[in-house]
């Protein structure tokens, strides 16, 4: 770990008069964000100021320097001038130099995407960082990226100061890069698990819950964020949850999201599944119009992710309903009860034989009893 996050590159190149210069960036390699700067990332030569340590710039502490971007083969260094005629210029000078006299301390960056891909390293998927455009580099604790590199201005290992709003985010717009975590088998309760996130949650925490972001919705709200399948801020992801998710993608709707994103966003989901060792369903090619063919499985996934829709807007509007003195529709309550009986039904068919006892009902029979229940969820 300390080769990998080393300040190797540092160089002091005038004390006296405060010029430092400091490896930020390493290109072409996976970092631990799960993010790939590809070389040509960077423009050399661009001005940028140093941000007040851990990024703390961002929120209104004075610069204590400036530096100019040069860009060395595969690594971005920043030549700094620290503002040795100023308090916290000299402060922050002397904090670096004697960190790095003992391989501490590290580099950081807070940017803007201007251009960016998906694809995979190895087996593993990456996001690919094609063009940025970096308003600060900072001194750090810790760093997320190899030799130095942080993604969205932030630590490894705690959550990134973010910016005020209207300030430049470097915040995923889009799809949400996958992150390692725990894959669990057991219930799923979207509605819940979003409803327990805190409402001044950070978008680096909310991008921990979920797969996509709307890219043009304010990255501080829940509700601009779709796919939660994770237990909680930075909590393990959900197979039930991965998998209903998908369904949902391969739905006529496509997940509600452009077509663009479908691709990235399965990936995403698809990497927990197989993380649990299980083969994920394949993504739908939907540019022929409504599928054909569909296998058995598919439509009870298909089945899966309406069933845990309804069950999430049936949860919200009870709740809203609630809090006005008033509870659902007639309708609607009969409908629900109507869903509930033949889901009984099943429960009780389940515990029978299966196969070619003369009194066992088939896997189709099963099936078809359960996708007759949800299709009374379109008249919800």
């Amino acid at each position: 770990m300390t080769e990998r996050k080393s300040l190797s590159g540092i160089e002091i190149k005038d004390a006296d008069k405060g010029i430092v210069t400091a490896v930020f960036s390493t290109m072409n390699v996976r970092d631990h964000d799960g993010d790939f700067t590809r070389e040509g990332a960077f423009t050399d030569g661009a001005k940028v100021a140093i941000s007040a340590y851990g990024h703390k710039s961002w929120d209104g502490a004075l610069p204590p320097g400036k530096g100019v971007i040069r860009v060395r083969g595969k690594k971005a260094i920043c030549e700094m001038q620290f503002f040795m005629n100023t308090q916290h210029g000299k402060d922050t000078f002397e904090t670096v130099k004697q960190l790095a006299e003992d391989g501490l301390g590290e580099w950081s960056y807070g940017f803007d995407i201007e251009e960016h891909s998906y694809g995979k390293e190895g087996d593993r998927p990456v996001r690919y960082l094609d063009r940025l455009k970096v308003h600060e580099v900072s001194p750090v604790l810790l760093g997320a990226g190899i030799n130095t590199r942080t993604l969205s201005a932030k630590g490894r290992g705690e959550p990134p100061a973010e910016r005020e709003p209207g300030a430049a985010s470097s915040a995923v717009r889009g799809p949400i890069p996958p992150r390692e975590a725990e894959v669990l088998a057991r219930t799923w309760d979207g509605a819940k698990t979003i409803g327990d996130l805190p409402g001044d949650a950070l978008p680096s925490q909310l991008r921990s819950v979920f797969a996509w972001v709307d890219p043009d919705a304010d990255p501080e709200l829940k509700a601009s964020y779709k796919f939660a399948h994770h237990h909680g801020i930075d909590g393990p992801a959900n197979l039930r949850a991965c998998l209903t998710g998908i369904a949902d993608l391969n739905s006529p709707r496509g997940g509600g999201i452009p077509e663009a994103d479908r691709k990235a966003v399965y990936e995403h989901l698809a990497s927990h599944v197989r993380d649990a060792d299980r083969e994920p369903p394949e993504l739908r090619d939907r540019s022929d119009g409504a599928p054909k063919g569909r296998t058995l499985h598919e439509e009870l996934m298909e089945a899966l992710a309406v069933t845990a829709g309804v069950a999430e807007s049936a949860s919200r509007v009870v709740a809203l309903r609630a809090e006005k003195g008033k509870t659902l529709s007639k309708n609607n309550s009969e409908i629900l009860g109507w869903i509930r009986d033949d889901l009984k039904r099943l429960e009780a068919l389940m515990s029978l034989p299966v196969g070619d006892e003369p009194t066992g009902p088939s896997e189709a029979e099963r099936a078809s009893l359960f996708l007759r229940s949800i299709a009374l969820v379109n008249d919800i």
